[in-house]
């Protein structure tokens, strides 16, 4: 795309047509900057805004405000002058940041990498780009503005490996990849929650493999879950074919096809971002215990015995470290305590044992039957393949009984006043009693609030 015909299409769309008009009736020296432009070279539209000001002419925010009906929130530190106005909705997300220097041409340098280095002034209609930048944009190559780059922000590593994730095609400036080997140690400073934040837009990505990868061949996953080292070569049993780790990354590639054969298969799952990412973290943890619990019995088989128990001891400190919300890190411990259950459930089960596992796991029950299905296809050992069939067989059927309401939300027949009128102390027994009842319920054996009553009195007698 030449420059000409990239200003047109900069100048018909609607947001950047009407701060355009404003730009130049109050001569406010606005500049759209980014990714943006990048991904109209690219041909591809987005609706994501970036936009640099001139610290002399924030004075004009309200007005800009004003013009879009919308209003900004601010993030950031003023201090170390690192405010950005935001405004995100279902339709479009909106940056606004001041110039950390006196002009463009100065601030582009202070970008993480070429490709993002360029600018269009919508009051000017001209364009400014760093030396390097459109080459780099037509050549696809992922390369840092300056020898400081990374200096000036470590996360800049992450997010280089977050560019080979959504942007297709690109790879990474050697010169580069150098430069994260050499400094990969600075990554341990920043804050959980920067951190947390680059790794979830990874794990989001079309193509998240594409990024572990070289999060763990450069050196930088160690650093970041060095509880995640013990898995290195460490060997298994005959259900896998790969040691803990290599297994743990390529089921993070499995998940996506987990996922295609389910719809392949006429099952629907609707998941939501917070459901994938959970999925994902999961996935990296879920094994983390077996360098806790690996034997041997003495005919030479490995074990792992109660791993599951020590992967959510290890998770929770990596979590706590890297500022998960309370939600996702329950979500993430209950399908990393569960990871094993669809794998285990043999030929004959029961459909009794269905039912009881899509009433414990709720509507993550959907999740865990991803995770299992995306185990067992990154396994491919001696054993795993005669389990196939076996495990797609109960993932279907526990989908298909995720669709009636009363196996995953059984109304509640007798209530805790119930359990306690007929003579049981306050305390934890009366919540086993309760959940006792509502396996029945879910079961089959118990269908009404009588029957459930002359259980409860036959247990006293």
């Amino acid at each position: 795309m030449n420059v000409e015909k990239l200003k047109k299409n900069i100048l018909e769309d609607p947001i950047l047509s009407i701060l355009s008009s404003l730009a130049k009736e109050k001569n406010i020296p606005i500049f759209l900057v980014g990714g943006y432009i990048r991904d109209l070279f690219l041909g591809m539209h987005r609706k994501d805004y970036d936009f640099a000001l001139p610290k002399e002419a924030s004075s004009f925010i309200p007005m800009i405000e004003e013009v879009l009906h919308l209003r900004f929130f601010k993030i950031g530190k003023e201090e170390i002058n690192t405010i950005t106005y935001r405004m995100v909705n279902k339709e479009m997300s909106i940056d606004l940041t001041l110039f950390q220097e006196k002009t463009i041409e100065e601030d582009l340098q202070r970008r993480d990498f070429t490709i993002n280095a360029t600018s269009f002034s919508l009051r000017d209609e001209t364009f400014h780009f760093v030396e390097g930048a459109l080459e780099d944009i037509g050549n696809r190559v992922i390369r840092t503005v300056s020898n400081h780059s990374i200096d000036q922000d470590p996360l800049r590593m992450l997010r280089a490996i977050r560019y080979l994730c959504t942007l297709n095609g690109f790879s990474m400036d050697m010169a580069l990849k150098d430069e994260i080997s050499l400094k990969k140690e600075k990554i341990g400073k920043l804050p959980g929650e920067r951190i947390k934040m680059e790794l979830d837009q990874i794990l989001l990505s079309p193509r998240p493999e594409v990024g572990m990868r070289p999060l763990y061949e450069w050196g930088l996953l160690f650093i970041l879950m060095p509880e995640l080292k013990g898995l290195e070569n460490l060997g298994q049993n005959e259900h896998h074919h790969l040691d803990v780790l290599s297994h743990t990354l390529l089921m993070i590639e499995k998940i996506s096809w987990a996922s295609e054969w389910i719809a392949q298969k006429g099952r629907n799952i609707s998941l939501s971002q917070e459901d994938w990412l959970s999925l994902y973290y999961a996935v990296l943890f879920h094994d983390i215990g077996k360098q806790d619990t690996y034997s041997r019995d003495e005919k030479g088989r490995v074990h792992f015995y109660h791993h599951e128990a020590f992967s959510c001891q290890r998770a929770e400190n990596i979590m706590e470290r890297l500022r998960f919300s309370n939600t996702m890190r329950n979500k993430i411990l209950r399908l990393i305590k569960h990871h094993m259950r669809i794998l285990n459930l043999s030929p004959d089960t029961k459909e009794t044992a269905h039912k009881r596992l899509v009433n414990q796991m709720g509507e993550e029950a959907s999740l865990l039957v991803v995770l299992s299905l995306a185990d067992k296809e990154a396994s491919r050992g001696i054993l795993s393949i005669q389990i196939d069939e076996v495990v797609e067989g109960h993932s279907l059927r526990i989908l298909d009984l995720l669709k009636e309401k009363e196996i995953v939300h059984p109304p509640p027949l007798i209530t805790g006043h119930d359990v306690m009128a007929l003579g049981y102390s306050p305390g934890p027994k009366v919540g086993q009693i309760l959940k006792f009842i509502r396996e029945k319920q879910v079961d089959g054996e118990v269908k009404n609030r009588e029957e459930a009553l002359e259980i409860l009195k036959k247990g006293l007698g």
